[in-house]
């Protein structure tokens, strides 16, 4: 099979979060609510300076992460974008990141890949 004989679609979007390690599956539950079908988890470590948290930010230094990968339809980001801010308080420091990536071709979601067989 070539990249041609699948349904490769070009309207999905890749949210990358990054949140303290423990947070991602009552966030992930949030999110499944919201029209999230699925996503991949890995765990990571952050490379700030602790001085950074401790005496910048005045938190705790809490290297340990968990990296959320979700590739969604285009249509559904703003909805998740919003409960994943409201639910780890993307808005005040220390708490997580969030990007918005496009994805040029997107292969292999298990709801296309029935179309296949």
């Amino acid at each position: 099979m070539t990249i041609s004989d699948f349904n490769c679609l070009d309207n999905y979007k890749l949210i990358l979060v990054i949140i303290k390690k423990g947070h991602a599956s009552n966030l992930l539950m949030k999110l499944r609510k919201v029209g999230v079908e699925g996503s991949t988890v890995m765990f990571g470590k952050g490379t700030a300076s602790k001085t950074i948290y401790e005496q910048i930010l005045g938190i705790e230094y809490q290297p340990e992460k968990e990296v959320i990968f979700i590739a969604l339809d285009r249509n559904l980001v703003d909805k998740v974008l919003e409960t994943i801010l409201k639910k780890e308080h993307l808005d005040k420091p220390g708490n997580g990141i969030a990007l918005v990536l496009d994805l040029n071709k997107c292969v292999g979601i298990a709801r296309l890949l029935k179309d296949q067989i």
